[in-house]
């Protein structure tokens, strides 16, 4: 994606905020539903997990991750967007009130989370808005040791290959890096990766 591109839909997908912010939630509800469940499935969570998600959006990802890591966890949402931020809070209101979700300001390369605090990390649709070296140094930090890390992503909105960003996580150190080009969603095709922070780092 080009930076003009990328200037124009900032205010709608990037960083959405205002007016074009809730038409771009709506948009993100039904386009990222199935690859949002998806991401939840491949975390493997389970009752009592810790699992933040970077840009949870209208808090789809985040409603389901925090139904699988009930009772006694927590589902965490990070967005630079108060937008999208109100509208999760709408979405995962019973989640947040019983302790089961949280949302906060933050971004993937400052989450504001403790070290080693999360089981998992989750990230759908957003992965090309990263400062990505910082972000893999900040997920791999609050990622617990073994902790798995899942990015999901529509092919046609990437502005690098799939190849480059698991080469990217092998160099830096992840294990058990996968890549796989998944199914079609709503007519695109969508790139998986994932991986995990080392047992001994």
């Amino acid at each position: 994606m080009n930076s003009l591109l990328l200037t124009l839909l900032g205010p709608v997908f990037g960083r959405p905020s205002g007016i074009p912010g809730l038409i771009g939630g709506a948009i993100m509800q039904r386009g990222n539903a199935e690859q949002e469940a998806w991401a939840v499935e491949h975390a493997g969570l389970r009752p009592g997990d810790q699992v933040l998600e970077v840009g949870p959006g209208p808090g789809i990802g985040l409603a389901l991750a925090a139904e699988a890591v009930a009772p006694g966890g927590r589902a965490i949402g990070v967005d630079p967007s108060a937008t999208m931020r109100a509208m999760a809070r709408q979405r995962c209101a019973l989640h947040l009130a019983v302790g089961h979700a949280s949302l906060r300001e933050g971004t993937a390369d400052a989450t504001g989370l403790p070290d080693a605090s999360v089981t998992a990390a989750l990230s759908v649709n957003n992965v090309t808005l990263w400062d990505r070296p910082a972000a893999y140094a900040e997920l791999r930090r609050v990622l617990r040791p073994g902790g798995r890390l899942v990015i999901v992503h529509h092919r046609h909105t990437m502005n690098t290959s799939p190849e480059q960003l698991r080469d990217e996580l092998v160099k830096d150190g992840w294990e058990d890096v996968e890549l796989d080009v998944r199914g079609r969603t709503m007519g695109r095709a969508a790139v998986a990766i994932l991986a995990r922070r080392p047992a001994d780092d």
